[in-house]
């Protein structure tokens, strides 16, 4: 490792000449002042009025002022006082910038406005004159001076904060933190300021030189440090009063002060490209549907719903009030796997987000509709109560594993973390179960120490499996789990979900792909345009198809169109989200559909077969002569 450490330094000063001299610098000098007392030569205090502003020599080598004191002993005392002003006041300025960033980009809406509005009222005035006013009034001094400059810059490093978490807030890995039931402090404390701390820390650097050249300034007037003690802005004032007799004398401060306030950029600029480096580097077959196969369906028998939903209706907080999924109703038992099938855009992951109330609010609102999960109402929960049952009783797997996965902490640590808060289990229990969770999806105990971009997708994903049943939830949510996984990982997640299911899990499994519904689920539920159009038993619906939507998507699949001919397909597109159409929402591109389609709306037990049912007028025909007349083809 000392070896790769060695490597990586070296190519980092090939490629960053400068900043590697300016760290060098640095270093030595913090050394230095921190060492002046086994360094200096001579009392920085001690005046010797007959060799006043002497010329550099071997006693003096910077010279002496103006009462004969050994100026290169004061710059070593003063960088002591210059370089604790600078990195105290930039701590302060950091204390309190991060967590008003935290929360005004986390929480957003009018809390982000009004913190933003106060902060820009502080930025329209010029920094210096501010430092000067601040400083002024608290009576100046060393500490009084780096609580001006803490003031002067946390509105600066707290809008870097704030839009840095405004990106990392709507990462994938953030929404998987909130569905396990993470509260929101500890997924600030853990997740997003653990995200955000890289390009805080360039901009940390580059304000350390800027307060260098502020604390200078307010020391030259006089507001900094007090006699008898010396910064470098108070050594460079008393050089400055002599300016007409030994002009040299002030070469010495004011060059220190540049050289430190530009190694301090010139530090962060080199941080600030080596991140960029890090991004761009980071940057640099169909299961086939056989009807007489389906071994996930009809086997566990049903029971009292784990999930029960009724009349949910989701809409887009504007004026217009756009709808995006409206009166879906559905029941999932105990040891049950359901599945909801559709086309993009059908409102599946929106019905799904909404199941756990991670739908943002606003723009996105439950206007009607009850959730609930094992008899508890998810939709007036509170938000402590909501995050106790994320998590614990319901858990939810995305489709994008790898951006669902904190890419600053290891598999391992995300598993823990999930245990810990709701197992409430010590840190070496919670290791060595998270271990065996991995262990049981095919992941070996020994890459728990593992990031998220060192494992494949698939491993990815076989991860995200293991956060949601940490806890052994009632209810897993899985959206799309087998979604750009080959055909062999597929499998094995699927078989996975059919023993979760087995063991009494209830599953809500969303997918595109009909030979998953098939292999896996009991139930299946087909939406349209933010609308269950049918439901039931997935050997009935599948084998005898209830709604002209679904005959049309079943009729699509390569497994049913015999070799050589064309596939088929369903002309025209899904409406877009939130358009109001009157009657079947499927009538436009349905070759069946006949004038009272499109007159009213249909209720989804217009016609019953069952323990199924269809949004369609006609499904009587559709089940009974299994293939209906298109209308245009009627005499």
């Amino acid at each position: 490792m000392s070896r790769s450490i060695h490597t990586r330094g070296i190519a980092w000063m090939r490629r960053e000449p400068l900043a590697a001299f300016m760290t060098v610098f640095l270093v030595l000098l913090i050394v230095a002042a921190f060492l002046a007392p086994l360094l200096a030569p001579h009392d920085p205090l001690q005046q010797d009025l007959t060799n006043v502003l002497a010329a550099p020599s071997g006693t003096h080598w910077f010279g002496t002022d103006d009462l004969g004191r050994d100026v290169f002993s004061r710059m070593l005392y003063g960088a002591q006082v210059s370089l604790t002003a600078a990195f105290l006041a930039v701590g302060a300025a950091v204390l309190l910038a991060v967590p008003i960033g935290l929360v005004a980009g986390y929480r957003g809406g009018r809390t982000d406005a009004v913190i933003m509005r106060l902060l820009d009222i502080q930025l329209a005035l010029p920094g210096l004159v501010l430092v000067i006013a601040v400083a002024s009034a608290l009576g100046g001094g060393t500490v009084n001076t780096m609580l001006a400059l803490a003031i002067a810059f946390v509105p600066g490093l707290a809008r870097v904060v704030r839009g840095e978490t405004l990106a990392v807030r709507e990462e994938p890995y953030i929404e998987a933190s909130r569905a396990i039931g993470t509260p929101s402090m500890r997924i600030l404390r853990t997740r997003v300021l653990r995200n955000v701390s890289p390009p805080l820390l360039v901009q940390v650097a580059i304000t350390c030189g800027q307060a260098m050249g502020l604390e200078a300034a307010l020391s030259f007037i006089g507001l900094g440090a007090q006699a008898p003690e010396a910064s470098w802005g108070s050594i460079l004032r008393r050089a400055y009063d002599s300016i007409f007799i030994a002009p040299a004398a002030v070469l010495v401060p004011a060059a220190f002060i540049t050289l430190t306030a530009w190694a301090f950029n010139a530090l962060g600029d080199a941080l600030g490209n080596q991140l960029s480096l890090n991004g761009r580097t980071a940057r640099k077959g169909t299961r086939a549907l056989t009807l007489s196969q389906t071994t996930g369906s009809g086997i566990r028998p049903q029971s009292a719903g784990v999930l029960d939903v009724s009349e949910l209706t989701v809409a887009v907080d504007t004026d217009r009030r756009r709808v995006l999924v409206e009166d879906v109703a559905l029941t999932v038992g105990r040891g049950r796997v359901t599945g909801i099938v559709g086309e993009s855009g059908s409102g599946k992951t929106v019905t799904a987000m909404t199941l756990t109330r991670l739908m943002a609010s606003p723009p996105a609102v439950v206007t009607a509709g009850s959730v609930r999960i094992c008899g508890d109402e998810i939709l007036a929960m509170p938000a402590g109560q909501l995050a106790d049952v994320r998590g614990r009783v319901v858990s939810m797997i995305f489709q994008n594993p790898k951006a669902s996965l904190n890419p600053a902490l290891t598999i391992g640590r995300q598993i823990t973390e999930v245990l810990q808060w709701h197992g409430a289990m010590g840190r070496g229990a919670a290791r060595a179960e998270a271990e065996r969770l991995l262990e049981r999806v095919g992941v070996p105990a020994d890459r728990a120490r593992a990031y998220p971009h060192q494992l494949s997708g698939g491993m990815c994903q076989r991860v995200m499996v293991a956060m949601a049943v940490a806890c052994r939830p009632q209810l897993l949510i899985a959206d799309e789990p087998t979604s750009a996984l080959d055909v062999t990982v597929q499998a094995e997640i699927l078989d996975l979900l059919h023993e979760l299911a087995e063991e009494g899990m209830a599953i809500v499994l969303i997918t595109h792909d009909f030979g998953v519904v098939a292999d896996i689920c009991d139930d299946v539920v087909v939406m349209y345009a933010g609308e269950v159009i049918e439901q039931g038993p997935v050997v009935e619906v599948l084998d005898r198809p209830g709604h002209p939507y679904t005959a049309a998507l079943l009729n699509a699949l390569p497994a049913r169109v015999p070799r050589g001919e064309p596939l088929a397909a369903i002309e025209g597109r899904v409406p877009a989200a939130g358009t109001r159409i009157v009657g079947c929402r499927f009538a436009e591109r349905c070759a069946y559909a006949v004038d009272a389609c499109r007159s009213a709306p249909i209720p989804l037990d217009a016609s019953s077969t069952g323990d199924r049912q269809a949004r369609c007028i006609r499904s009587d025909e559709l089940l009974g002569a299994r293939v209906l007349e298109p209308e245009s083809e009627k005499v």
